[in-house]
């Protein structure tokens, strides 16, 4: 597995409140790789994969509200 910042701990304050792309951009910058859940509170189909380096956001106009591993 690349390096991850914070040893792959996710911590939703480093997301929540920037804008999806600023979002996206931090989350890559440290190994991640991103997934958008629900966006204006429709939530998206996804498939029960869970990966150690992703990040799933949650947003609401253009903004994280929301984010968490898996």
């Amino acid at each position: 597995m690349p390096y991850l910042r914070n040893n792959g701990i996710i911590s939703k304050e480093e997301y929540v409140g920037k804008t999806i792309e600023e979002a996206t951009q931090h989350a890559t910058s440290g190994g991640f790789i991103t997934r958008i859940v629900e966006t204006d509170g429709q939530h998206k189909m996804l498939d029960m994969s869970n990966r150690g380096d992703r990040v799933n956001f949650r947003v609401r106009n253009g903004i994280v509200t929301d984010a968490f591993g898996g």
